[in-house]
């Protein structure tokens, strides 16, 4: 671990090095000069980090959200299905068949929106793991999502 005052460029122990894609090296001396500054570079791949873990934890967080907000609609609008008396959330086929499609949208939407943040920290020599990490935890939260809601459309009550 390099010593706290000690530049990043010397640090050649930490996972910066292995978890980016190399930059190709500089042929110019104006190319060098303007290369980043690894201090900087340092900075940005923590809060790389930081990110993606924000990002898996928040797609579940804001689909559950969104979900119990549409839930609160499809009641408010009413049907056949909670005229009964029973605890019902979704009260009609209509229901029955937007609502897993409208609350399916914040995980589709979020992993595609971590598919092309992933991209775009790779070319931008960013570190990329933890966004790789972020993509498959989403695509696997968006998978069991639609499974269990998308049941409720097919089958109905």
């Amino acid at each position: 671990m390099a010593h706290p005052i000690e530049h990043p460029e010397n640090d050649l122990t930490s996972d910066a090095d292995y978890a980016n894609r190399h930059r190709p090296a500089p042929r110019t001396f104006d190319e060098l000069a303007d290369a980043p500054d690894p201090y900087l570079e340092a900075q940005r791949n923590r809060r790389s980090t930081k990110e993606a873990i924000v990002f898996t934890l928040a797609v579940p967080v804001l689909t559950v959200v969104v979900a119990f907000l549409l839930a609160v609609v499809a009641r408010v609008l009413g049907g056949p299905l909670c005229e009964d008396g029973h605890a019902t959330w979704i009260c009609s086929r209509q229901a029955e068949i937007w609502w897993p499609i409208a609350s399916s949208g914040i995980p589709v939407g979020g992993v595609l929106a971590c598919g092309f943040i992933l991209w775009r920290k790779y070319i931008g020599y960013i570190r990329w793991r933890p966004w790789m990490g972020a993509f498959w935890a989403t695509a696997l939260w968006m998978m069991f999502w639609m499974t269990i809601t998308f049941q409720m459309m097919i089958v109905g009550h």
